[in-house]
């Protein structure tokens, strides 16, 4: 959690979770559940989703991945809130608006509908702009992303318009087992990804002269975990590689001018410059 907003929705998340725990022990302790206890169970839990997405889509707001989609994931999350209350507390709404009215039941369930589609997403587009590819990788991210933009546009037609034809809801199941599958495959190609970039760095190898901050003394030490000969004193070495700004990868002994994975031009500084 890098950001003041992301510790503040995951703190809201950890609270909604806990109040849906101590609701649902009460329940269980009781023997019986009422409908108040539902509505405040169902009201907790409808947060708590709320929350993890509000989370997904900070995280390519705060690393500004495909920008703009991390604020644009933000905005159905108000109204999808909104809705889900009016839906589990209907006493909220004006007595004409009442739950047996049908035609605001239908109103109602539709733009739930509608909202949540949207809400789920554009954050999982989101965060499949976060997984770090090898370029020839790259189309699999991008495919899933049309798909799951197309299976959110088939079923927002299909319930707009009340669409009963057997072969567009074929086409959205369809369409619904690509887009799960390419989501499943983008998070194992970033992994896979990831495995020769860190066999690369061998910095762990190398050897620097350090003088112990407790006898002074000059001694040929290790990166990493080492101990002075002389007094004992133990002390951790790290070394920070250069990566690449855009795609993370490590540019140790590199002497290419732009990054091997992505192209991208690196900025080295100047060794003459004071």
């Amino acid at each position: 959690m890098q950001s003041t907003t992301q510790r503040k929705l995951l703190l809201g998340f950890i609270a909604s979770i806990c109040l849906c725990g101590i609701i649902g022990i009460y329940c269980l302790a009781v023997g019986d559940m009422s409908r108040l206890q539902e509505r405040i169970l169902g009201t907790t839990a409808i947060v708590a989703v709320l929350f993890i997405l509000a989370l997904a889509a900070a995280l390519p707001w705060h690393r500004r991945t495909w920008h703009p989609i991390g604020p644009i994931s933000f905005i159905p999350l108000l109204p999808t809130l909104v809705l889900a209350l009016l839906e589990i507390w209907p006493s909220l709404v004006q007595d004409r608006w009442t739950n047996a009215n049908y035609e605001y039941r239908k109103v109602l369930n539709e733009a739930m509908a509608i909202s949540w589609t949207i809400a789920v997403a554009l954050p999982l587009i989101g965060l499949l702009s976060l997984a770090r590819l090898k370029r020839q990788w790259e189309w699999v991210r991008n495919t899933t992303a049309v798909f799951i933009l197309a299976l959110s546009l088939e079923l927002i037609l299909g319930i707009l318009f009340e669409i009963r034809v057997d072969e567009w809801w074929r086409l959205t199941g369809v369409t619904a087992i690509l887009a799960t599958c390419g989501t499943i495959t983008v998070p194992i190609l970033h992994r896979v990804s990831s495995i020769p970039r860190h066999q690369e760095v061998h910095t762990a190898e190398l050897m620097l002269s350090i003088s112990c901050p407790r006898c002074g003394r000059t001694e040929k030490l290790p990166a990493g975990r080492s101990q002075c000969p002389h007094c004992a004193l133990r002390f951790l070495i790290q070394i920070e590689e250069e990566t690449c700004r855009r795609c993370g990868y490590p540019l140790y002994k590199i002497e290419s001018a732009v990054c091997p994975e992505c192209g991208t031009p690196i900025a080295r500084e100047d060794p003459t410059e004071a």
